[in-house]
């Protein structure tokens, strides 16, 4: 299971890997400015549509697997 730290740490690399500042990030992925800021910060608690924009925007998925 990812924490919400590591899903905020890989949101925040894939962004600078691909030389997007937080507001580019922003309008790509129709959130607000502080929404990312807090999202990278570990500190939002997104809805599974905003989360997925703002991943989609960056090339990430998120992905389900079955626990063993």
């Amino acid at each position: 299971m990812i924490t919400q730290k590591e899903l905020a740490h890989s949101i925040a690399d894939r962004r600078q890997k691909l030389g997007l500042s937080q507001i580019e990030l922003a309008e790509l992925g129709q959130v607000s400015v502080s929404f990312i800021t807090k999202l990278e910060a570990g500190q939002a608690n997104p809805g599974f549509r905003q989360l997925n924009r703002v991943l989609d925007a960056v090339g990430l998925a998120l992905s389900i697997t079955v626990k063993s």
